[in-house]
């Protein structure tokens, strides 16, 4: 309740300095009375509902300092049409446009949570942030000079030697603005502005006693303000304001009010980095647009103002985490009540004060973002890119600075994003081969024959630019003549998050390249929606003219490549040969295996017919004459997912045999085989009776072990190029 009360005082300061802000941009068209009362309005529905709806602590929130620069921007707009309006016109008009855009900026971040726009804003570059933040604090500085400009105190009579005979009204305000700045800026308790705020209205007071200038005198001379009223906002809803408005000037001037709307909302995705640290956890940024909407339509609906979360003006940052919602809702009723009794309080505040805020809000936002920054930023380009905004903001105003934002915002991004390729893995066929085990034969072949094969394990969201680096790798292995010619091309989507709209003319482009050259397309893990989306725009993934076709899995794709291969050589079938010409090739003796067969025993298996399973005792090893086996993992519910497939001629289960651990996967017949036992009791015994024939054995696996970690080898080298 302490820290709601606190970041309440502060909200009541602020609102109150925005109140003056708007007065004085404006003088005449729209009273400080009104403007308090539409910001206490909006401070309240904020406050609760931000930290109810939003479920985060002690959170100030309400008018914020993007919201008032622009809103003032706005107020000066109108000012200036004063010749062709009248005061009432431009009022009701003024209004409209700060009431309009707390209802667009409610509107558009439920849109932007509907589509899922957090994320995205995340990725948005801080230097463009900054670059308007800090432009803004410009903004503040010079609103706040507009309200010194009013105030009849003059340092000329009390000291002529430091004014030099100028007047200086803005002094105070300045050197109340650095005294925030040097002594709290950095500081997490609201406690020690309030009490710094208060010591000095309590040396203005005493320079007023000390002068011999009474209360009342100074309010009538216009150094301390007229006690402001709090208007409440609904009673302005009427048909006569609304008959006063002037849509056509109200159009005019709609390029501030949409630039406060997407201000607020970028501005969110750097105060939600600040918001996790303060929370030592994950905050949704699309839920917390959602609270946005709500606070924004009901700050609307009420005639409040627009605004945005305030982390700087939150109470004990440090300890948020400590705190629940009561906080926020404690400030929000404190912001409520003050439409009742802060109006008297107000007439006794120096008119440099609500100036002075605003001179350290200015201040604050230029040190963060042009001092800070620097030291923070680990490229130059981007302390670069922020102060080229800054300046074209600063120099032909915040919405050209907007527009600068924009346009560089994007040349960035499209510039750092064409330096990270989508391709993640380029795979050639001889050394990153399926998760099938074949004979030496076989594998003798594939490594003279798997450069016709190339993978490429595609990455990211994939749009038109993005794929010239993808037919560019396609060309160079093309124009490469050491390796043989290119048959398949395997583009794997496992790792693809979306395609953009016109990706497809890639892919006929993809299309037209393959025809020309003579290799076949082969797509796997195509998501449906990619899927679809491809079809849509004309594009099939299964071509009836077998120019393209697609796979679930990129290593049935690839076994399908390998056996296409194989086939073509004539080494498809190996019924008709026997166990032992398939083990000769490896077997360190080869004339020794006539004297192993003795130990085998033969079986044989239908189709999905099961070996061993998985966490059976690990007591024989299995070399596979016909048919394949399954190694596959048992991941309960009745699922598996596919280890490896051992063909004829290869070894499985041998493992278990030296570690003396359970299985680790089962085997499974895939289709009728015939496969050889060699037990362990049989080991045991043949340590005995014809141990050569066990070594040769022993070097046997041994090799077969270090041929596989060889493999693997040339696989992790392949995946870290």
């Amino acid at each position: 309740m302490l820290s709601g009360l606190e970041s309440g005082l502060l909200l009541i300061f602020f609102c109150l300095s925005f109140a003056m802000l708007i007065h004085e941009a404006a003088p005449g068209l729209c009273s400080a009375d009104l403007v308090f009362g539409m910001a206490l309005t909006s401070s309240t529905v904020f406050c609760i509902v931000m930290s109810v709806r939003g479920r985060l602590p002690v959170l100030a929130a309400g008018p914020e300092t993007v919201t008032c620069s622009l809103l003032f921007l706005f107020a000066l707009f109108l000012h200036g049409q004063t010749g062709s309006l009248s005061p009432e016109q431009a009022s009701a008009t003024l209004i409209a446009g700060m009431i309009i855009t707390a209802l667009l900026t409610g509107i558009a971040a439920q849109l932007a949570a509907r589509m899922d726009a957090g994320r995205v804003l995340r990725f948005i570059p801080q230097p463009v942030i900054g670059g308007l933040l800090a432009a803004v604090g410009l903004v503040l500085l010079q609103g706040a000079y507009r309200i010194t400009a009013a105030d009849p105190f003059c340092l000329a009579g009390i000291a002529p030697a430091i004014s030099a005979g100028q007047c200086m009204k803005w002094l105070p305000a300045l050197g109340l603005g650095i005294i925030l700045l040097l002594f709290v800026y950095r500081s997490k308790s609201a406690l020690r502005k309030i009490l710094l705020l208060a010591l000095v209205i309590g040396a203005a007071h005493g320079l007023y006693i000390f002068s011999g200038t009474g209360i009342s005198s100074a309010q009538d001379a216009g150094t301390l303000l007229a006690p402001v009223f709090p208007a409440m906002p609904w009673h302005i809803l009427h048909a006569s304001i609304l008959a006063d408005i002037q849509w056509p000037v109200l159009l005019e001037g709609l390029p501030y009010l949409a630039a406060a709307m997407v201000l607020v909302i970028l501005s969110l995705a750097d105060k939600v980095y600040t918001l996790e640290l303060l929370l030592e956890d994950d905050v949704d940024l699309n839920d917390l647009l959602r609270s946005l909407a709500m606070s924004n339509t009901i700050s609307a609906m009420l005639g409040g103002l627009p605004g945005s979360i305030s982390v700087n003006r939150s109470m004990g940052a440090g300890s948020a985490r400590r705190h629940g919602p009561l906080a926020g809702v404690v400030a929000g009723v404190l912001c409520g009540s003050a439409l009742f009794w802060a109006g008297p309080l107000a007439g006794y505040l120096p008119r440099f004060v609500p100036a002075g805020l605003l001179v350290f809000f200015g201040l604050a936002l230029l040190r963060k973002w042009l001092v800070d920054t620097k030291r923070q930023f680990t490229r130059m380009d981007d302390y670069v890119l922020l102060v080229i905004i800054f300046v074209t903001a600063a120099v032909f105003g915040i919405l050209a600075g907007m527009a600068a934002a924009f346009l560089l915002s994007i040349l960035v991004l499209a510039h750092r994003y064409s330096k990270s390729t989508v391709i993640k893995h380029l795979l050639p066929g001889s050394t990153h081969r399926s998760r099938v085990d074949r004979s030496a034969n076989h594998l003798a072949m594939l490594k003279t024959r798997g450069n016709e094969i190339l993978m490429m394990r595609l990455q990211g969201f994939i749009f038109l630019g993005s794929t010239t680096p993808v037919i560019a790798a396609i060309r160079n292995r093309l124009r490469d003549d050491a390796l043989p010619s290119l048959r398949y091309l395997i583009l794997d989507f496992s790792l693809v998050n979306g395609l953009a709209a016109q990706v497809a003319i890639s892919f006929t482009q993809l299309k037209q390249l393959a025809s020309k050259n003579g290799f076949l397309l082969i797509f796997t893990n195509v998501p449906f929606e990619v899927e679809q989306q491809l079809e849509s725009a004309g594009y099939a993934l299964n071509e009836a003219d077998g120019s393209s076709i697609s796979f679930v899995d990129m290593d049935y794709a690839l076994e399908w490549c390998e056996d296409r291969i194989l086939s073509e050589e004539g080494l498809d079938d190996e019924e008709d040969k026997s166990l032992t010409d398939m083990l000769a090739p490896l077997f360190p003796e080869p004339d020794k295996l006539s004297r192993l067969m003795p130990f085998l025993e033969r079986m044989e298996f239908r189709n999905k017919e099961v070996v061993f399973r998985q966490g059976d005792t690990a007591d024989a090893m299995y070399f596979i004459e016909s048919g394949m086996v399954n190694i596959q993992l048992e991941l309960g519910a009745r699922k598996t997912t596919r280890l490896k497939k051992m063909g004829p001629g290869t070894v499985f289960g041998e493992m278990g045999i030296y570690t003396q651990a359970p299985r680790s996967a089962s085997a499974v017949a895939a289709g009728k085989c015939v496969l050889y036992r060699l037990s362990q009791t049989t080991l045991d015994h043949m340590q005995h009776s014809d141990p050569q024939l066990l070594s040769a054995i022993h070097r046997f696996i041994v090799h077969l072990l270090s041929q596989r970690v060889n493999d693997a080898n040339f696989r992790v080298m392949d995946l870290l190029r």
